[in-house]
């Protein structure tokens, strides 16, 4: 069995616009940089690389702090760990904020889709900004393996194929003594996405500021990027049928700092 981290890398500060569709483009909101920690049966396995560190504070246009190797490796030795010591690296995307260290996963293999490979080299015209081929054109020269569609990594990893966010995005599904828990990278940036309130409420950020959020009649909130929403709203199905939504770990969630599942 598995136990599950997020470790947080780095912070960054993004519009509510780009939490949920639709949304308020003038109020910002701070979130987690998280690498995700998967440790059990002999295998140290992380999930996603983080960010770079941010130049005069910002990075692609948004404000960041921490990120880079020394956010990446200040995270790992929180675990006594260092990037060297790990032996599997799953990318759930490979947006700008998700790959920033995988060159230091020296000794891991790498597991990528297909699809979202393919498309990170040609991207949709509105997500050219989120992609850098600079931070994953590198892992050509790693142990990477491009995996199409859904997949089995070890006994109790399983990669789970979720577009809509991306054309290649893939969530990781965990056996722990808790039951299967869903890494579910930017599919749903928070629990704001995955369950949308029906009734007013104030969601919290990583810096304690409160935000007003309006009630929705639907089943799940869309994020503010996306490259297909009805395929987006298919793989919150699917993601559904992986798991229930309470052992679902959305990519950017501030509640999950220093947490450890089970």
């Amino acid at each position: 069995m598995y136990r599950i981290k997020p470790l947080k890398q780095g912070e960054i500060m993004a519009p509510m616009g780009v939490l949920q569709i639709l949304g308020d483009m003038s109020t910002l909101i701070v979130a987690p940089i998280y690498v995700w920690l998967i440790e059990g049966e002999n295998r140290k396995i992380i999930v996603d690389a983080g960010i770079e560190e941010p130049v005069d504070g910002f990075v692609h246009g948004f404000p960041v702090s921490g990120g880079g190797e020394e956010g990446l490796r200040k995270a790992l030795e929180s675990e006594n760990m260092k990037p060297e010591d790990i032996d599997t690296l799953i990318l759930t995307h490979l947006h700008f904020d998700h790959v920033a260290t995988t060159n230091l996963f020296h000794n891991a293999r790498v597991y990528v889709q297909k699809k979202e490979w393919e498309s990170a080299f040609n991207p949709p015209m509105h997500y050219r900004a989120t992609y850098d081929a600079n931070l994953f054109q590198c892992l050509e020269g790693m142990d990477l393996c491009l995996v199409d569609g859904d997949a089995c990594v070890a006994d109790g990893i399983e990669l789970i194929l979720l577009p809509g966010h991306t054309k290649g995005l893939q969530g990781v599904a965990v056996q722990t003594e808790g039951g299967k828990y869903l890494i579910a990278g930017d599919h749903f940036y928070s629990f704001l996405n995955l369950n949308p309130p029906k009734e007013p409420v104030k969601i919290e950020d990583l810096q304690g500021n409160k935000i007003e959020i309006q009630p929705s009649p639907i089943p799940f909130l869309p994020p503010g990027l996306h490259v297909d929403l009805s395929e987006w709203f298919d793989s919150c199905f699917k993601a559904l049928s992986v798991t229930s939504r309470k052992n679902i770990l959305p990519g950017h969630e501030p509640s999950l700092v220093g947490k450890q599942f089970p």
